[in-house]
């Protein structure tokens, strides 16, 4: 196993500790304000989207100071604050604080949650070439899913007993993250490190000038927009209409995460074969599959398999996306790159959040498939943008590399 290879698998299992962590209790937040709260699923919905969209500040500001101070600073520094906050929410939820109080640290857990991704994946793409990316970004989502299919599923027994337990394990999990991190991760071979600059907030915007980042990051909003429905629109819809216990809901978080443990090394296959557009447009039309026929079914195994068909979609599109904007990006702006996509995939999961609350509340009790056709047509929408944008970038961009010239063999006639 050469030391690239370890290196992503090493930063895969740190990847599905903390998910393991996330996915204990942050998932059934919504359904903690629906049920213990008292919240409409419009207001649910408003909430989570609120907390997305300050997430995107977070990600930016991370993938910006993690070119200037160094990767693996930031991903620390940003977990270990994380931990001491998710404590406090815990303690709010268990000693029935106000509930503008559990808001606000809830708030403060998902902004300092963001740091992490944007600086990782940046991390990452200093340790590749452009044509290892996509099966590195592949091996880091075999151990985010894993994290994503264990968590929820002990968290949808766990939150039934105890909302509160459940955010303090969370924060446990990911004192064990700051510590697995410390020990593996180096940031002295980052090819970004080799020239230190000052952090230039200003900067982040005018990325956007590159028309190519900027096409990207529309698209992605759209599709995370899309992916987001797992976590709130699921939720309502399987709660409110079909009158589904949590812990069923915790399965179709597992059935989405092991559906890429499982395929994520064939799908990486299949895209070193193809154009990264293609197999984005191929990811989106998973998802409009999958989560558009939703709506039609009123039982767990129906529903199920349309997750599964939309699982298979983010096994495509996440690392996709992320290889695209790192093969764009020069050695000295990638973590602002990878940032500035992570702001547009957390405004995207703004986006989706709000829209399920809303669609939930006021689409759903006219037409029960309404909403998740929408969701379709959105997916739909974004995979021919990414297809589109095939004729904005290089072969090697796209993921397209010159085979290997043949070695010519010596037939001279020995002397």
């Amino acid at each position: 196993m050469n030391r690239t290879r370890r290196a992503m698998i090493s930063l895969a299992v740190a990847n599905g500790l903390l998910l393991f962590g996330y996915g204990l209790s942050l998932p059934f937040f919504t359904v903690y304000l629906i049920s213990r709260q008292g919240l409409s699923a419009a207001m649910a919905g408003l909430v989570i989207a609120l907390s997305a969209f300050s997430r995107s500040f977070a990600s930016a500001l991370a993938g910006e100071l993690s070119d200037a101070l160094g990767r693996k600073c930031i991903m620390l520094w940003g977990l270990a604050l994380e931990v001491a906050v998710m404590c406090v929410m815990a303690a709010c939820i268990e000693y029935k604080a106000p509930i503008g109080w559990v808001l606000l640290f809830y708030f403060l857990t998902t902004f300092l949650g963001a740091t992490f991704r944007p600086v990782s994946n940046a991390w990452i793409t200093d340790n590749t070439t452009p044509k290892q990316r996509v099966e590195a970004f592949g091996i880091i989502r075999v151990g985010v899913n894993l994290g994503w299919a264990l968590g929820p599923a002990a968290g949808g027994f766990l939150v039934r007993w105890s909302y509160s337990y459940a955010f303090y394990l969370t924060a446990l999990a990911f004192v064990l993250g700051v510590w697995y991190i410390n020990r593996i991760i180096a940031d002295d071979a980052a090819p970004a490190r080799s020239v230190r600059r000052r952090p230039q907030f200003v900067s982040l915007l005018v990325s956007l000038r590159d028309k190519r980042l900027a096409k990207i990051c529309a698209y992605v909003l759209l599709i995370t927009a899309v992916n987001s429905q797992l976590v709130v629109g699921l939720s309502v819809h399987c709660n409110t209409y079909l009158h589904m216990p949590e812990n069923y809901i915790g399965w179709f978080f597992t059935i989405n995460g092991l559906a890429v443990v499982f395929l994520q090394y064939h799908a990486t296959r299949l895209m070193m074969r193809m154009r990264l557009t293609s197999a984005m447009l191929l990811g989106c039309a998973l998802y409009a599959v999958g989560y558009g026929s939703v709506g039609f079914f009123g039982s767990f195994a129906p529903i199920a398999f349309g997750v599964l068909l939309a699982a298979l979609g983010e096994l495509i599109v996440a690392p996709g996306e992320q290889t695209l904007v790192s093969n764009m990006a020069s050695a000295q702006t990638r973590g602002r790159y990878l940032g500035m996509l992570m702001v547009f995939y957390n405004m995207g999961s703004s986006l989706g959040f709000f829209a399920a609350g809303w669609l939930g509340e006021y689409v759903a009790p006219l037409y029960l498939p309404g909403p998740w056709l929408a969701v379709g047509a959105a997916a739909l929408l974004a995979g021919w943008g990414f297809y589109a944008l095939r004729r904005d970038l290089t072969d090697e961009e796209d993921g397209l590399f010159p085979a290997p010239a043949p070695v010519k063999k010596d037939t001279a006639p020995l002397q």
